[in-house]
């Protein structure tokens, strides 16, 4: 059973980078083999579907991790795990980003899905449990959308080799390298 919604799943998220929200059920339903009863069963319309494939790949995985992360006593070693988690998970999926990114600008999605949104309050709240755990006060808001422009920017500006193609040592250093940015503008 968990078989056919994964298939539906990768084969959406196929379609939706492709043509975006004017991506039909059936031509979902074609990709991933499926009758569209069986879409329909599973999702209930497009939206929740567009919504599951979302979230699924950008938002949950991160969500998790930032509150276990948000732990972490030394403010720049949490800032890199964040950087690195997010740069990585972005990179890997930057057809998907892009899609979201021009569907956003053009007003086509909800607030529920609206990646730069989903980036910064998903950052925000991390940031907040974080100095919180510290007892210490910053402006988490600017912070977020710093750190938002950074996540962005790595997706829609070229780069000599995309983030998860980079070896560990490289990948920590950029991540370095931006959580320093963050930590200098908060201070």
């Amino acid at each position: 059973m968990r078989d056919k919604t994964e298939q539906i799943l990768n084969a959406a998220m196929k379609v939706f980078v492709k043509k975006g929200l004017q991506a039909t059920t059936q031509e979902i339903a074609k990709e991933a083999d499926v009758a569209e009863v069986t879409l329909f069963r599973k999702f209930t319309n497009k939206q929740n579907l567009f919504l599951t494939v979302i979230k699924n790949v950008l938002e949950k995985q991160f969500d998790s991790q930032i509150a276990r992360l948000a732990k972490l006593e030394d403010t720049e070693a949490f800032l890199i795990k964040i950087i690195e988690n997010r740069l990585d998970t972005l990179s890997k999926n930057s057809s998907l980003v892009r899609m979201l990114i021009s569907e956003s600008l053009m007003g086509n999605l909800d607030e529920e899905v609206d990646l730069p949104n989903m980036i910064f309050s998903s950052l925000e709240k991390g940031l907040k449990l974080h100095y919180e755990n510290l007892g210490q006060k910053v402006d988490t808001g600017l912070a977020a959308r710093h750190l938002g422009g950074i996540f962005v920017s790595q997706v829609i500006f070229k780069n000599d080799r995309p983030f998860h193609l980079l070896n560990e040592e490289e990948k920590y250093l950029l991540a370095r390298k931006y959580a320093q940015s963050v930590l200098a503008i908060i201070k």
